[in-house]
């Protein structure tokens, strides 16, 4: 019994001109780092980097700055993403041309009607949304919330005093986590959530488990799916 199908010359020159114009596909803009002698990963066709993240993205971040630099590229699908940790670099994106730039935030799934929120909105979208929440931003309103902020803080600092004088190792999200969920639903809402001394609230249970990131849950794995064929589709240029 042959292991390999008896095809015909025409049919094997078919197959292999498809895998390799599918490769071509799967790849086709897995170049744009190369050409601009920006180090990185290696990139998977179709899958870009993205199967990297398995490890953790904390420990992916990591692991390419310790290989790379300040300054890789990387691919989620077919989409590059440059990762800078040059300060001044940052700066610049941040600040200096952050509203005629880089208006345009990295998108992980399928959004809805989300695209109009403010940290998803694009081009002149996003302008127009940065206008109408400006009055809400202004400095007399931010002075009104330093108060808050620092009696949260006051708060923050008793807990990690208690948990200074125990002498054991202190998971910070644990700690930063409730202190900035409580500065949010205070300044934003006008609710005290008080989630450092009240970790089993219900606003606090429910919030964290919105925030609990699985690489296994199935709604995560669909969105990561959608991300891919998403990217791929996109031009090259949209560093």
């Amino acid at each position: 019994m042959d292991l390999i199908p008896s095809f015909s010359i025409e049919t094997w020159v078919l197959l292999a001109t498809s895998l390799v114009l599918l490769y071509l596909y799967g790849t086709y803009s897995h170049g744009v780092f190369k050409k601009l002698g920006i180090p990185g990963p290696k990139p998977l066709p179709f899958f870009g980097n993205i199967l990297a993240y398995q490890k953790g993205i904390w420990d992916f971040d990591k692991e390419c700055f310790k290989k790379y630099g300040k300054v890789w590229g990387f691919y989620d699908g077919g989409r590059p993403v440059l990762a800078i940790l040059d300060p001044d670099m940052i700066k610049t994106v941040l600040v200096k041309e952050c509203y005629s730039t880089f208006t345009n935030r990295r998108i992980f799934g399928p959004v809805g009607v989300m695209k109009n929120a403010i940290t998803l909105a694009e081009d002149e979208q996003w302008k127009r949304i940065r206008i109408l929440l400006s009055p809400s931003f202004t400095s007399g309103k931010l002075k009104e919330m330093f108060p808050i902020i620092g009696q949260y803080g006051d708060v923050l600092l008793r807990n990690l005093r208690k948990e200074a004088e125990k002498g054991k190792p202190v998971t910070m999200k644990d700690i930063f986590g409730p202190y900035s969920m409580d500065v949010i639903t205070s300044t934003s809402f006008g609710v005290n959530v008080d989630s450092l001394n009240n970790p089993q609230d219900p606003f606090v249970k429910n919030g964290r488990k919105l925030l609990r990131f699985d690489f296994l849950d199935p709604l995560l794995i669909v969105s990561s799916m959608w991300t891919i064929f998403r990217c791929t589709h996109e031009a090259p240029g949209g560093v």
